[in-house]
């Protein structure tokens, strides 16, 4: 059981764990401090960056964790127990880790920041007109329910699945997790500003890789897939070279969808692999996001719709509140033993591939 210590209970020991395995690695070490939120025991929230090799690296492979907040626990752990193999790197190659990269979120184990926007729908311009999203705006009264019990769920999806039936699955899947700005009490709400930890990326990224020539980024997510398998997200157009660097550097299963439990993966606004190829216009990107299987897709849509009621409704019946937000934990944090040793495994392969495959660029 000595690999499952790369797991934590709360946010402020996976930071401990985290800035002690990059320190022991030999990493440098950088902090961006939240400046007026607090994690529920009071600490104080960081988005962490260790970098592994020399700095001024032409080739650097970046792993994030934590954009979904209660995400970022296995992802921290996999980055704790690779910096603990203390790897050989490559030649003029570095690798960076970007830990709790929504530290509110982390801390109070949510997908959510702070003013309950969904980061990975945050990195949009907010100058210029928002993102409409007219299916949502049919789906938020049928799921801002005040009510948590079955037969109010029940009756939720039966409204969802005879909308569904009604537009299509990728017409559902925009209106219901594309990403909408209009209901700040909603799911998948973009946000009405740029987040500070929208803001700490941006700063780190440029402080970070500003000077790369080739980056990848990896950022770990879970709730995708089935249990104890994990599934690859690519974005990048067919037949564009950084879609052909995925297929190269993980093989063919890194842009097929294999293993999405999604009948059709939605157009997501905002999200941060997105902005982040924005950030670094002279330099090749190269983006690809991983998600560890949980539950069934209809169990994870129940989430996304318990983190609302919780955040909305809860405080008016705490007991049920408790009760719910162990069921939510449990989606996106599993503390099965088994989970957790796939995740580790699959992680250290994964992120070996990456390094070597940008390495050989």
């Amino acid at each position: 059981m000595a690999e499952l210590e790369a797991f934590s209970d709360s946010y402020a020991e996976a930071r401990r764990k985290f800035v002690e395995a990059a320190r022991r690695a030999g990493a440098k070490l950088a902090s961006y401090k939240h400046p007026s939120e607090r994690g529920p025991g009071g600490e104080a929230l960081y988005l962490d960056v260790s970098v592994l090799g020399p700095g001024d690296a032409a080739q650097v492979f970046v792993v994030g964790s934590g954009t979904h907040g209660i995400e970022g626990y296995s992802g921290s752990a996999a980055q704790r127990a690779w910096l603990r193999g203390r790897p050989r790197l490559p030649k003029n190659t570095a690798v960076a880790f970007f830990h709790a990269q929504n530290p509110w979120g982390f801390a109070h184990k949510t997908r959510t920041t702070e003013e309950n926007v969904d980061l990975n729908r945050n990195f949009i311009d907010f100058a210029r007109p928002l993102p409409a999203n007219p299916g949502y705006l049919e789906l938020h009264p049928l799921i801002a329910t005040q009510r948590w019990d079955d037969e109010a769920i029940e009756e939720i999806f039966r409204r969802l699945d005879a909308y569904r039936e009604r537009v299509g699955e990728k017409a559902f899947s925009d209106a219901f997790n594309g990403g909408q700005y209009s209901h700040p009490d909603g799911i998948f709400y973009g946000g009405a500003r740029p987040q500070w930890a929208n803001s700490a990326l941006r700063a780190a990224v440029e402080t970070h890789l500003g000077r790369a020539q080739r980056v990848a980024f990896l950022d770990l997510h879970t709730g995708i897939g089935p249990w104890c398998e994990h599934v690859y997200l690519c974005f990048h157009p067919e037949g564009s070279p950084a879609r052909a660097r995925a297929r190269a550097w993980w093989g063919e299963r890194a842009v097929n969808l294999q293993g999405v439990t999604h009948a059709k993966l939605a157009t997501y606004n905002g999200t941060i692999i997105d902005a982040f190829a924005g950030m670094l216009p002279g330099a090749e990107v190269t983006s690809v996001v991983i998600e560890y299987g949980t539950l069934p897709r209809r169990e994870m849509q129940r989430a996304s719709l318990a983190q609302r009621w919780m955040r909305f409704e809860g405080p008016r019946d705490p007991v049920l509140a408790a009760k719910v937000r162990r069921e939510y934990e449990a989606a996106f944090y599993p503390a099965d033993p088994e989970w957790r040793r796939a995740v580790l495994e699959q992680s250290r392969e994964i992120i070996d591939r990456g390094v070597a495959g940008i390495s050989s660029s």
